[in-house]
């Protein structure tokens, strides 16, 4: 995820196709729709999922999206990367 000051939660993918392939899976198989946003919306390779809460997401569903996110990455082979371990360069 990107840092961001608004409710919006960039979770970043950083290739269109499997951006795209992300989203259908959650929602074909988990019945959640997250906005897949690619090129020219955002530079090439920058490709992310649009998360965006709002107060009538309860906890149980904040949940159910945990695991659905969780099941996507390892479907797809995404790797599992915070942006502190990303960012680190003496480690």
């Amino acid at each position: 995820m990107l840092q961001t000051t608004t409710h919006i939660i960039p979770v970043m993918i950083g290739n269109a196709a499997l951006c795209k392939a992300a989203s259908d899976r959650l929602l074909h198989k988990h019945h959640i729709y997250i906005q897949p946003i690619n090129y020219p919306t955002v530079p090439k390779n920058t490709e992310r999922l649009r998360v965006t809460p709002t107060p009538y997401h309860t906890d149980e569903m904040i949940g159910q999206l945990v695991e659905a996110l969780t099941e996507v990455w390892q479907h797809l082979g995404l790797p599992f990367t915070t942006l502190n371990e990303s960012s680190r360069e003496d480690e």
